[in-house]
């Protein structure tokens, strides 16, 4: 991987804005690393072979609302 669009699907998202699954699952993973959650977005899902979009959706929206509580409690102002 050499930092190219294309080498890494959530580097595509984050730092290209390149469109990469859906439109609401790139805006989640976005969320979640603006969270600081990229370490458990890839050891949640399996980001080379990502499930069925409702699914990858849901389990998205889980994760990033579970970040967003616990960056609230440590004091975080979202």
């Amino acid at each position: 991987m050499n930092g190219k669009p294309g080498d890494h699907p959530i580097a595509d998202i984050v730092l290209h804005q390149h469109p990469t699954w859906f439109p609401l699952a790139d805006d989640l993973v976005r969320e979640i690393v603006e969270l600081g959650g990229r370490q458990a977005l890839e050891a949640e899902i399996d980001i080379w072979k990502p499930p069925p979009t409702a699914e990858l959706e849901s389990r998205l929206e889980s994760l990033r609302d579970r970040l967003r509580s616990e960056a609230k409690a440590r004091g975080w102002e979202l």
